[in-house]
């Protein structure tokens, strides 16, 4: 005999099915992403829950969904024995399917415990039915059922192993039809069940302590309240988490801007750093390359900015960075971006569009903005750049090309004399590349002692009498040859390796004069050039004290020689650091007088004892009007200042009686003699102190 099916009733134990699925979905979600114990095995243990003790409702209504025409009642004991089989079941499968990777074997032992347990939730809910006669089953249905269950359960398990994989949880319509898939598998396995089954008629009833229909109606009842409760709880808890979750993304989504911002920005002027530009380059390349449009890449070095550094401390060089990149970036405007790409190195970039002229004429108001004064903590500071140009597309077609191309143009401007710019012409990448390599040359010069001094006389123009020497720098370097001044200084200054050099001139100079002293009659003084960036050594004075004592040699020996522009970097500390060296009894005097910033007004407050007179001004006065004023009035000048004068580079007579007759005191140069080693300068003492003797060399 077969009973019909409250067909309300079939419809609430399938939602139950899909209710219970649902909750059960992201509990097992739950189980996966916790990594404490506790809080693992409480998922665990909650998904195992709502999903047993959800199919055990969804059986039960299915049971009362099911009319029979006899009284029936459930055994109580049976009855909560099926609810715990369904948990534990439940529980078991859960357990282990929850691995990082769900294998076949792993999966199938999963849906065997769990479609087994359901199967005996299901026939010991079955069993404890008290009714008069006994269940029959029909044994092909009854083992379809197992499989049903078997298969449901695995494709279950399945489903909440692929839907919670650890990272982002699946979207709501994916859960609700994996809950729908699951609530079809579950209902399809009881009711394959609930076929197998054969209630013969009879007639009697119920055992005396059974559960009836509507005590059991009520069981459910909380049952599913109770589901429907935990799925209410888990949403409002997954609501606060997913808030929580928004906020800590937010949160990390704008560290990540931050982290970007500093690994892409420098932190010192906040501008885009290397790698920054780099990547706008390649868009500019880009767009240019689409509409065949210019656009060009500058690389701009300070000037003189380590002796600042050296001489006023970082906290200044930091603020003159600042200042200059500020001058940057108003002298560019809005049409590029300025990059700081090192020291005090930095790279600008156009945007597509800017041509040749227009590329020259930012380079000049780059240089413009540079020269002007710099007020920092105090201090005047007077620096000025180098710029570099290199044109899309015609000095380069990828961003290596141009910033190569850039940075060697920025070195010809430094050789041309700083405080210009320079576009990129073919051969100039072999000048960085020499610039390389007289860098590396050096240090190992300087380390292996292969440098070497020679030493021009100095005459006085009254009586052909020998006054002093000046010490020159030589280097014949193996692999580059003969190294002139003039190319060996600007390296050594940009390099940082003009203060161990400038320690080695002036330490040999000395030691050199003082063995004289003690070999001749008449001592020697010696003149050594000085940098601005040595000058402006925290401890210069003492290290010069150092020297002399170390070498014995009588500070009234020893001439120090300085260019206008190292002691008008900034005049208050210059003249601090001159007047100690004058103390200590030091001879100081301006070179190349006239080619620098010629403040006369700062210049008289120095303690100087002598101007020497640039070989480009005494080269032209008998040629050039210009040149013989300017040398006149520096005479003029230094004698109403009681300043001794020096004509470096005297050639000839008529040179030096256009000197005399402005009463200069001293002269150097190839009327007398070469700059000369030490050996071939005794030779040229001994044979020019006879008397009535000027041999030239």
């Amino acid at each position: 005999m077969q009973g019909t099916y409250n067909l309300a009733l079939v419809a609430l134990s399938f939602g139950v099915a899909v209710m219970a699925s649902f909750t059960a979905l992201d509990l097992a979600g739950r189980v996966r992403a916790a990594r404490q114990g506790k809080r693992r095995l409480l998922w665990r243990w909650g998904g195992a829950f709502a999903m047993g003790t959800g199919i055990w409702a969804m059986h039960f209504i299915g049971m009362l969904a099911l009319q029979l025409p006899m009284k029936t009642g459930y055994d109580l004991g049976l009855t909560a024995l099926s609810m715990l089989a369904a948990v534990l079941s439940s529980a078991l499968a859960l357990g282990l399917v929850n691995v990082p990777r769900l294998g076949g074997g792993r999966l199938l032992a999963g849906g065997l415990a769990m479609g087994l347990g359901i199967c005996a939730m299901h026939y010991v809910g079955m069993a404890a039915m008290e009714m008069p006669t006994r269940i029959h089953y029909d044994g092909a249905l009854l083992w379809l059922s197992v499989l049903v269950a078997v298969s449901a359960a695995s494709a279950a398990l399945w489903l909440a192993f692929r839907l919670n994989p650890g990272s982002d949880r699946p979207a709501l319509g994916y859960r609700l039809a994996a809950a729908l898939a699951m609530g079809v598998a579950i209902c399809g396995m009881h009711y394959t069940g609930m076929a197998a089954a054969r209630f013969p008629l009879a007639t009697g009833g119920m055992a005396s302590d059974a559960l009836s229909s509507i005590h059991l109606a009520i069981g459910v009842a909380l049952v599913a309240a109770s589901i429907m409760m935990a799925g209410l709880v888990m949403a409002v808890f997954d609501a606060h988490l997913a808030s929580h979750n928004a906020r800590l993304a937010a949160s990390l989504q704008e560290a990540n801007a931050e982290l970007q911002a500093m690994v892409m920005h420098d932190p010192l002027t906040r501008l885009p750093n290397r790698l920054l530009l780099e990547q706008r380059l390649d868009a500019v390349l880009a767009e240019a390359r689409r509409l065949t449009l210019p656009f060009a890449v500058f690389f701009v070095d300070l000037d003189r900015f380590k002796g600042v550094n050296d001489s006023l401390g970082h906290h200044v060089g930091d603020a003159l960075i600042q200042a200059a990149a500020s001058r940057l970036k108003k002298a560019l405007g809005d049409d590029g971006l300025v990059a700081r790409v090192g020291g005090d190195e930095f790279l600008v970039l156009t945007f597509a569009g800017t041509d040749r002229a227009k590329s020259a004429a930012l380079a000049e108001e780059m240089v413009a903005l540079m020269t002007s004064a710099f007020c920092l903590d105090g201090n005047e500071v007077r620096i000025s750049c180098s710029v570099g140009i290199s044109c899309y597309p015609d000095n380069g077609a990828d961003k290596h090309e141009l910033m190569v191309h850039a940075d060697a143009a920025m070195y010809q401007a430094k050789a041309a004399g700083r405080s210009n710019f320079q576009f990129f012409e073919a051969g100039m990448t072999s000048a960085v590349e020499r610039r390389q390599v007289l860098e590396k040359r050096l240090r190992l010069a300087l380390e292996q002692g292969s440098l070497s001094l020679a030493y021009q006389p100095k005459i006085l123009v009254a009586d052909n009498s020998l006054t002093g020497l000046e010490a020159l720098l030589r280097w014949q370097d193996e692999e580059l040859g003969q190294v002139s001044p003039d190319e060996l200084i600007p390296v050594a200054e940009e390099t940082g390796l003009i203060l161990p050099l400038g320690d080695w001139v002036l330490r040999t100079a000395c030691a050199q004069a003082a063995a004289w002293s003690t070999r001749f009659e008449s001592p020697l003084p010696v003149a050594v050039n000085l940098s601005a960036i040595q000058l402006n050594q925290h401890d210069f004075v003492k290290q010069v004290s150092a020297i002399l004592v170390e070498t014995g040699l009588d500070p009234a020996l020893l001439e120090l020689e300085l260019t206008e522009s190292a002691v008008m970097q900034n005049p208050e500390r210059a003249r601090g650091i001159l007047e100690a060296l004058r103390k200590l009894g030091v001879t100081l005097s301006i070179d190349d007088f006239g080619t620098g910033y010629s403040n006369l007004v700062q210049l008289k407050r120095f303690p100087i004892h002598r101007l020497k007179i640039d070989r480009s001004f005494t080269a032209g006065v008998l040629n050039d009007p210009q040149d013989a004023a300017i040398v006149q009035a520096v005479m003029a000048l230094a004698h109403s200042l009681k300043l001794d004068v020096v004509a470096e580079g005297v050639e000839t007579e008529d040179q030096l009686d256009f000197i005399r007759a402005l009463q200069g005191q001293q002269y150097q140069g190839y009327l007398c003699s070469k700059a000369l080693a030490p050996l071939e300068l005794e030779a040229f003492l001994a044979d020019w102190q006879q008397p009535g003797r000027r041999k030239r060399a």
